[in-house]
């Protein structure tokens, strides 16, 4: 099977990542150049984009807001700059998590492993923001029920989804899946760019928690 191009060598390498010992790895190498890679080095937008989207549909800048894979912040970064406060996050990557407590905005930050049961009490947030975490190479479909066990009825998820896996990996079918079960309602849904560049890369979801 050929791999997957990414627009670096280093997103390259990260989508193709297939078991957890290795994810650690890689992104123990990287953690401490992620944001030069992504920021300067490749003008990554997806998080300022998933973020104003959250601001739209949860404006109220005392919302209690969950990063998952939040690695070193980035999101939630342009988030804290709009006001937002009560800022938890988790992420695989003990690393990660390191230089995401330098940031200075989060409430709390766990290390742990998003398809497991999520460490949280059940509605216990009014948002959740995941940006680059529902990519090649890291997380898939799975942990979408246990993110909408986590939020309060009304509640927000904000997150990205590359588009190569919106069909082929089941995101497509799993969000149906909760709107037609009237768990959820879809917000918003297009398609979007990740980097400063023409082309399309995922989409942009916003489903809305209604039981």
């Amino acid at each position: 099977m050929s791999q997957v191009k990414g627009p670096s060598t280093f997103v390259s390498e990260a989508y193709q990542l297939d078991d957890q010992a290795g994810t650690v790895d890689f992104y123990k190498k990287w953690a401490d150049d992620y944001d030069h890679q992504m920021l300067d080095e490749l003008e990554y937008v997806a998080p300022l984009g998933i973020a104003r989207l959250l601001c739209e549909h949860l404006p109220d800048t005392e919302s209690e807001i969950f990063d998952v894979g939040c690695g070193t912040g980035l999101t939630c970064r342009l988030l804290a700059d709009n006001g937002y406060r009560a800022l938890d996050g988790i992420d695989l990557s003990p690393d990660m998590v390191r230089v995401a407590g330098e940031q200075g905005i989060y409430r709390e930050l766990i290390v742990g492993d998003v398809n497991e049961p999520i460490d949280r009490l059940s509605s216990s947030y009014d948002g959740v923001i995941s940006s680059g975490t529902f990519t090649h190479g890291h997380v898939g479909p799975e942990p979408l029920d246990d993110i909408f066990r986590i939020l309060r009825t009304g509640g927000i998820l904000a997150c990205t989804v590359h588009k190569d896996l919106w069909e082929s990996r089941g995101f497509e079918q799993k969000f149906a899946s909760l709107v037609s079960d009237g768990k959820a309602r879809c917000l918003q849904l297009k398609k979007d760019k990740y980097y400063e560049t023409d082309n399309i890369d995922g989409w942009f979801c916003v489903y809305q928690k209604i039981s």
